[in-house]
């Protein structure tokens, strides 16, 4: 894997997140929540667990008084931040296998970069989701 790969990788990301427009609809995102907690709520009370029913009912009540769709938005963003930097980290300590030149580092590191890849495309689809259901 070449750093001029690399680089675009990283700032294709980072591209498609910044140019995300800022959301102002109803909260949707949050009524999706509290439409979830609420289906598991419903299974943990036929199934009677009690220390499920109430941390879930705390959880709803949270929801119901703190929750907006430009949190949910930054807690996506901070996500894809956060993914940004590993796969950062992990780039540099590829590189350095590369120049070290040890042939099981490397495919280490490689097979770590992937991973970390991947989870950053997770979410980033996740955060755009996110902004595509607030815009309809």
């Amino acid at each position: 894997m070449n750093r001029k790969w690399l680089g675009c990788l990283s700032l294709a990301v980072t591209v498609g997140v910044v140019s995300l427009p800022a959301a102002h609809a109803a909260d949707r995102l949050c009524e999706d929540k509290m439409t979830v907690l609420r289906q598991q709520l419903e299974h943990a009370q036929e199934h009677d667990n009690q220390h499920r029913v109430r941390g879930l009912q705390r959880a709803l009540h949270s929801i119901e008084e703190h929750c907006t769709n430009e949190q949910v938005l930054a807690e996506a963003t901070e996500e894809v931040r956060e993914s940004q930097e590993e796969v950062r980290e992990r780039e540099l300590a590829l590189e350095e296998a590369l120049s070290e030149g040890d042939e099981d580092d490397i495919q280490k590191r490689r097979e770590k970069l992937a991973e970390e890849v991947r989870e950053l495309e997770e979410h980033t689809q996740e955060l755009n989701s996110l902004q595509r259901r607030i815009n309809e």
